[in-house]
């Protein structure tokens, strides 16, 4: 067994090569090739993992093979005999640590490449206090000189100084790991060519998730792309990323439950999205809380439909701490085979191509998965008036009755569009589906995907959503001048099509009634409890992102500035978590939450899409041996009406159907029964759908 020597001190090492004359020149890895049948180099074994460490320790690296080497990095690249340093005596890790590790003989092939990160939370707020570059980080990203520093206001503030690592240990760490000139070179650096794209602007690099309590998840490695449209300009000091898990380097897919058993437990793909409208790292704006996408996503899977699920981390690259980011499903092929089940050749998936590239950004609609047909033929029945039940209900796949009819193409999901548009609508998103700042015609920021020969239509998904939970008075209901091509043609679009349809308000009716009453997602209860909980969840860490980005050179400046001092002159310090964060918490909290579901209602109602008449209110009755269900209305003159088999007491057209019983006493409740569903009537009149469920 083979045990070298060196060691690390309290600061950086250079990785100046130290190639044992006993090694022949071959190839930079010297790793096998696929097919080869000369065994490796037995990996390396590390004395400690990879995590969060509060005193400094010793670390043995070690492999079975004898006469191997062991060869080391710490600025990100991977060791190999020209590259890295050899170990030689057991490593002193008294800082954050990027440690890269693989192990060599004459006459095979190497080890794996090891990558380890350990954070040291107590050196993570003292990086770059003056703002300057750790060692082998650039001065400048391509034109723009960058601040890399961890605040010392903040850091050192009374308010924040013992807070700030409980903050670093709230949410799980990322650590991205790669070639510094992959990152940031002048000219192959995705970091500092944002706006570049493509898989020619994929790096290789190594992706560490380390829970906050320290404990070691996964390591793998994949590609790295910057992501984004609008946030891709170069004064951006904080990009968006994609992740890609490929055969070609390692593992085809990253198996690893990040959002929970109901989530998917494999990716071929992972986004981390950060924060650039409304945020401090760019838009240098008191308004940023971090969550507005992340909610809004939130409340469409409580819905119940499909959404991409996402969660927060700290971010580091190259041990260097970056800030909090927001890991995010992809809606794409492989997340539809994933939840919906077939092969990813069976979807169609269509967005915006939004990008700002060095090409004018077209907004115009693009299939990145399958084609464009099946949206093409949405958008031309659509297009020809949506009035006729015919015609409406032919686009679920339905007779002119509403029944099933295997025979029709099924091309929309109306719950799923509606649902969509009313987490819009509340939001008063003012860039998707369609984008106030193109003057309300230019389509944005959604996914929608179609399984081609399945019994569901195209779904939506809320993407991007950072422009909402601004103005409580916002109106986005429209109508809005769109959609005049299928190029430019969106969710929104649809739904104005759809409104001239009879049947399809009054299953808006019903879906507000849903959501908006009785603790559903939209309405106020609900919504506080779950965007407090979310607020909670990073309150602390919170904390770090203000000392990371809370000082930037902030290039949209606002005017007035957001805060002034006690004579009216701008503040300068840095925006920190009490100051600016917790202000617009609390703001959204104690205004914004509690009115704004009251004030769409009366968009929609203004529009017509709300019936005047109450719907049915249950009340219990009886002991818990003989349950009653008792029923009233607000509006006078009223005949109720209900089902116990779960079926509509009203029909397509609007008459009554026949497996509807009219009210006049209690109804009798057993663990049978299924839920009973009840609407008001008057004069042919019907409010919207009351469920028991």
């Amino acid at each position: 067994m083979a045990l070298l020597a060196m060691t690390i001190a309290g600061s950086r090492l250079s990785d100046a090569a130290e190639t044992p004359a006993a090694f022949p020149a071959k190839s930079k890895s010297g790793r096998s090739k696929p097919g080869q049948t000369v065994p490796d180099v037995a990996e390396v074994r590390l004395s400690r993992k990879r995590g969060l460490y509060e005193a400094p320790f010793e670390l043995t690296l070690t492999s079975k093979t004898d006469g191997a080497v062991i060869r080391y990095t710490t600025n990100g690249s991977e060791p190999t005999l020209e590259q890295g340093t050899t170990y030689l005596t057991p490593l002193r890790i008294a800082k954050t640590t990027v440690l890269r590790v693989a192990a060599f003989k004459s006459g095979l092939p190497a080890s794996k490449c090891k990558t380890h990160t350990f954070i040291f939370p107590r050196d993570v707020v003292t990086q770059s206090p003056d703002g300057l570059p750790p060692e082998g980080f650039p001065f400048l990203w391509g034109k723009n000189q960058v601040d890399y520093g961890m605040d010392p206001r903040v850091v050192n503030d009374p308010r924040y100084r013992e807070e700030i690592f409980a903050g670093l240990k709230a949410l799980p760490s990322f650590s991205i790991v790669a070639d510094i000139h992959n990152l940031f070179g002048e000219k192959k650096g995705v970091y500092s060519n944002p706006d570049e794209q493509g898989r020619e602007w994929e790096r290789p690099c190594s992706l560490e998730m380390i829970e906050g309590g320290g404990k070691s998840e996964f390591q793998i490695n994949c590609g790295i792309r910057i992501r984004g449209g609008f946030s891709r300009m170069h004064v951006n000091p904080k990009h968006a990323l994609r992740l890609f898990f490929r055969g070609e380097y390692g593992e085809s897919r990253l198996k690893h439950p990040l959002f929970g058993k109901k989530g998917a437990q494999e990716f071929e793909s992972l986004d981390l999205r950060t924060f650039q409208n409304y945020s401090w790292s760019l838009a240098g704006d008191p308004r940023g809380i971090l969550l507005r996408d992340q909610f809004n996503r939130d409340l469409q899977l409580a819905m119940g439909q499909p959404a991409a699920r996402g969660e927060f981390c700290h971010l580091y690259i190259n041990g260097h701490y970056w800030g909090i980011y927001n890991t995010c499903e992809r809606p794409e092929a492989s997340y539809a085979s994933t939840y919906f089940g077939g092969k990813k050749s069976d979807y169609d998936v269509v967005k915006v191509d939004s990008g700002f590239t060095k090409r004018e950004s077209t907004y115009n609609l693009i299939a990145t998965d399958g084609n464009m047909e099946s949206w093409t033929r949405l958008y031309q029945r659509a297009a020809a008036g949506l009035t006729d039940n015919a015609a409406y209900f032919a686009l679920q796949g339905r007779n002119p009755d509403g029944t099933s009819n295997p025979a029709l193409e099924t091309l929309l999901d109306v719950d799923n569009l509606i649902d969509y548009m009313l987490i819009i609508f509340w939001g008063g998103n003012l860039d998707a589906p369609i984008s106030a700042f193109g003057d309300n015609r230019n389509p944005n920021n959604y996914h929608s995907m179609h399984r081609r020969g399945g019994t569901e239509g195209f779904k939506f998904f809320v993407w991007d959503a950072e422009h909402t939970m601004l103005k409580l008075e916002e109106d986005r209901t429209g109508p809005f001048k769109t959609g005049e091509k299928v190029g430019t043609s969106s969710p929104q679009w649809l739904w104005q099509q759809c409104v001239e349809n009879a049947e399809f308000r009054m299953r808006v009716a019903d879906l507000v009634h849903k959501h908006f009453f009785n603790g559903g997602v939209l309405s106020p209860q609900s919504l506080g409890q779950r965007f407090r909980a979310r607020a909670k969840q990073i309150e602390s860490a919170v904390i770090a992102e203000s000392a990371r980005w809370g000082d930037v050179k902030h290039h949209f400046k606002m005017d007035p500035p957001p805060r002034l001092d006690q004579d009216g002159r701008p503040l300068t310090g840095p925006f920190t978590r009490d100051d600016d964060w917790r202000p617009e918490i609390n703001r959204l909290v104690n205004d914004y939450l509690p009115k704004r579901s009251a004030v769409v209602r009366g968009q929609l109602f203004a529009q017509g899409l709300l019936p005047d008449i109450e719907p049915p209110q249950f009340v219990a009755e009886g002991s818990a041996e003989s349950k009653m269900l008792a029923m009233k209305s607000a509006t006078p003159g009223v005949s109720l009406y209900y089902t116990t088999d779960g079926t509509d007491p009203r029909l397509v057209g609007g008459k009554v159907s026949p497996k509807a019983t009219k009210y006049s006493s209690a109804v009798s409740m057993n663990a049978k029964t299924s839920p009973i569903k009840a609407r008001a009537m008057i004069h042919g009149d019907w409010s919207a759908l009351a469920t028991t469920q």
